[in-house]
């Protein structure tokens, strides 16, 4: 089904009017990973409708240590995605969180990692970050589940947490 043009005269289904309304998706609950740099599925996932295009933002908060930083990536069977990505630069030496640090814009391809780093020295770390990833996505006809996965980004023996409850959510709405 395609967003419709609506012309006089014509019959509006709720299908039709529901299909530009955002859809929001929370990770519910904090999850870590230790050691790893194995990708695992997040509480982000969704199946979207196939043959569609649809526009998403991702906002994303987790805590990692200095070293072992934190990585992102979609699991997307027949959804391509065009994503732009911000975080801190995984190099990025910092005092506080409140401090200043080079950060990371990115236009990465489908299936490349993003990176984000982390700033605490202790685990587990107790500072909040922040990255966002945004873009857009097509769906052919297969109608594949889309999940966001998250590791650490250089194997450390301290965790490294995707945060949940009201802290990483994803919107997505169809635009064509």
């Amino acid at each position: 089904m395609s967003i419709p043009q609506w012309f006089a005269g014509q019959v509006m289904t709720a299908d039709g009017m529901n299909a530009r309304h955002p859809r929001l998706i929370i990770q519910q609950n904090d999850q870590t990973v230790n050691n790893s740099t194995t990708l695992v599925n997040s509480e982000i996932t969704f199946t979207p409708e196939p043959n569609a295009l649809f526009a998403y933002e991702l906002f994303i908060s987790y805590s990692a240590v200095d070293g072992g930083d934190f990585k992102w990536a979609w699991n997307a069977p027949g959804a391509p995605l065009a994503s732009f990505t911000a975080g801190y630069a995984a190099t990025a030496a910092t005092t506080s969180a409140d401090t200043g640090s080079l950060i990371i814009f990115r236009r990465p391809g489908n299936t490349t990692a993003r990176i984000a780093g982390g700033t605490d020295t202790t685990s587990p770390p107790g500072r909040f970050h922040s990255a966002y990833d945004r873009g857009t996505f097509t769906t052919d006809g297969t109608g594949s589940s889309v999940t966001m996965q998250f590791a650490q980004n250089t194997a450390h023996a301290s965790d490294t947490i995707l945060r949940g409850g009201n802290q990483t959510r994803l919107l997505y709405w169809r635009i064509g």
